[in-house]
């Protein structure tokens, strides 16, 4: 077993005080809504499986049917992050595009950061594209943390066969322990 980290898991995006969300919605592919299925996929696989694996974990969303702006999600999140000493921050995304885009990605800003968003992609080419670890300057969630930051896109949200491979209880939970290894 690796090290033990201190890590701060983060539901991208959140649910409007008027119900709608702040992410992209593929259902009309066969896919999923974002928010939904990270906030569901790291409340109940990959946070407890982080724990499992020994790490201690926060898990930060945006409270509910609360905002009414998107805008008030960055303050909201940094906020808490900033307070603690984590060893990583992790914002779970799905990405979003024309149906036939697939794959799995995870964004960075520091040269820590590479190295777990290299770690992860490469544990989830297992099941998904790797599409890469991408370095991004444009994010408040990789520029705007005091601890390492990845930004995860987990899988298209849009694409119907990429989230399939993540439906279901034994498809999340594989996803949540190659990602629990990788880090």
């Amino acid at each position: 077993m690796g090290k033990k980290l201190k890590i701060c898991i983060i539901v991208g995006h959140s649910q409007l005080k008027n119900g709608t969300y702040t992410s992209a919605d593929g259902r009309e592919y066969g896919g999923v809504i974002e928010y939904k299925y990270c906030r569901d996929f790291s409340k109940q696989y990959l946070v407890p499986q982080l724990k499992e694996d020994g790490h201690t974990v926060d898990f930060i969303i945006c409270p509910e049917k609360q905002f009414t702006d998107a805008k008030q999600e960055k303050e909201y999140k940094l906020s808490r992050i900033n307070k603690v000493n984590y060893d990583l921050i992790m914002e779970v995304h799905l990405n979003s595009a024309q149906p036939s885009a697939h794959g799995t990605e995870a964004l960075y800003v520091s040269t820590k950061g590479k190295y777990y968003a290299e770690k992860i992609v490469n544990a989830l080419g297992e099941v998904y594209m790797n599409r890469g670890a991408k370095k991004r300057t444009d994010l408040y969630m990789l520029n705007g943390t005091k601890p390492t930051a990845v930004l995860l896109e987990l899988f298209f949200c849009t694409n119907k066969e990429d989230y399939l491979k993540g439906y279901g209880k034994k498809n999340a939970m594989k996803l949540a322990k190659l990602i629990a290894k990788a880090i």
